[in-house]
């Protein structure tokens, strides 16, 4: 962490040099220097002030790159994430139901001709505000792009700068625990499939670990590259001996194989959970894998898909996740099935699965909406049918979440992150 800014105090200190000569020139005689010297001393001491305050504000600002929000992240108790998702959880309802929505401005997406992906997505609230850029570079010559990186930069209420942040932690882990707060909600944790091996996977091993890792009896990956995930599969098992102790076994399922799509079937038949973490440009698995079981149903979430050309889940298992007598529509209070997601208007307008799939404004619900609703039953001790219907929906029904982000939950987060940053130094 910097305690100034050396550009800033250059520039200040620049100033007093300007100052100095422009207030001392080459003076014929005493008289003219004693009248310059009042005026000298005015400047001087505004632009000591000046650097003073530069300074002070500077050294408020907190830098933190990836390493130091890992080990912030990393090292957090169960309590402590529990905490975290509630920040989650209050952003949602926040932007779903308390007014933030309106105060958003739309996220921005650039794809230059050299195969450059660039990401804007500006935050604000009463107390703060900033923005998070994200690239990918360009591809190399096997055409494959590096891994995706970026930055948060923090302001408070006045525009004065308080936290630069590395956003690849910091990502993984927000889109991660928005993935567990409907995850939170579920039954039958058992069985864990999570499609990917790279930052989301990882982080979403590690909250599920942290969360309800005592539950959870097999995580089963489904990659491409069996290296990748073995190495996932490595530094999870270490962590896990030292911090989390769950029971869990870890197996890999090898994309590449002649019998993956029987082994595939097969897994998806028992699964309680499924986590989609993949840019995909095609579903991950026909929905026919899913569509036969009507006892204990699975929970989807999709977070890897996040423009409009991409798509993780197949279209016909989400129209058979939102048809008559398939759920329950805790808006409409009708026997129908509905979509998870966190952004209605903007999933509608951006989210592959909701644009090829079709899906409805009607048949799509937040979950701000949800937890709100929650919030209020629990508040005043209601256990009216419509809630009991809800809970059970969450928690047993057949539950696709589609995650498109939140840019509050980056401002919320980020400074949830700076917060623990200030108590550890303090």
């Amino acid at each position: 962490m910097r305690k100034y800014d050396p550009i800033q105090a250059t520039r200040i200190g620049s100033q007093i040099f300007a100052a100095k000569w422009v207030f001392f020139p080459a003076y014929s005689d005493k008289r003219s220097l004693r009248a310059t010297l009042p005026q000298f001393r005015i400047t001087y001491i505004s632009l000591r002030l000046n650097c003073d305050r530069t300074m002070a504000e500077a050294s408020n600002i907190q830098f933190l790159d990836n390493s130091t929000v890992f080990d912030l992240l990393i090292n957090l108790s169960r309590d402590e994430a529990i905490e975290l998702r509630r920040v989650v959880e209050q952003t949602f309802k926040d932007f779903s139901v308390g007014g933030e929505r309106q105060y958003q401005p739309a996220p921005s997406f650039v794809n230059r001709p050299n195969g450059q992906t660039a990401l804007f997505r500006p935050f604000t609230s009463n107390d703060s505000f900033g923005t998070k850029i994200i690239a990918q570079s360009t591809p190399g010559p096997d055409g494959n792009k590096c891994d995706i990186s970026g930055v948060i930069v923090l302001c408070d209420s006045t525009g004065t700068p308080t936290g630069m942040l590395s956003s690849e932690e910091v990502t993984g882990y927000r889109t991660s625990m928005n993935a567990m707060v409907p995850f939170s909600w579920r039954k039958h944790v058992d069985e864990i499939v999570i499609f990917g091996s790279g930052m989301q996977a990882l982080w979403h091993t590690r909250l599920i670990l942290t969360l309800r890792g005592s539950e959870v009896k097999t995580i089963t990956y489904v990659s491409s590259s069996k290296q990748r995930v073995n190495d996932l599969i490595a530094k999870v098992s270490a962590e896990n001996e030292t911090r989390w102790k769950a029971g869990c076994s870890f197996r890999v399922l090898d994309s590449t194989t002649s019998e993956f799509q029987q082994d595939l079937e097969s897994c998806l038949q028992t699964v309680d959970c499924i986590f989609c973490t993949t840019p995909s440009k095609k579903p991950l698995f026909p929905a026919i894998y899913l569509a036969g079981r009507d006892a204990r149903r699975p929970f989807l979430s999709a977070v890897g898909s996040w423009q409009s050309d991409m798509i993780e889940v197949d279209p016909e298992l989400l129209h058979l996740a939102v048809a008559p007598k398939a759920g329950y529509n805790p808006i409409t209070k009708k026997e129908d099935g509905v979509i998870l997601v966190d952004d209605r208007e903007f999933g509608l307008a951006h989210s592959g699965e909701l644009l090829q799939g079709k899906i409805a404004a009607k048949d799509v619900v937040e979950l701000g909406e949800i937890l709100s609703l929650t919030a209020a039953a629990h508040a005043d001790g209601s256990t009216g049918t419509n809630i009991q219907k809800t809970k059970h929906f969450v928690s047993e029904g057949l539950v696709i979440y589609k995650s498109v982000g939140v840019s509050l939950t980056d401002l919320t987060v980020s400074n949830a992150i700076l917060q623990l940053a200030k108590a550890k130094r303090d």
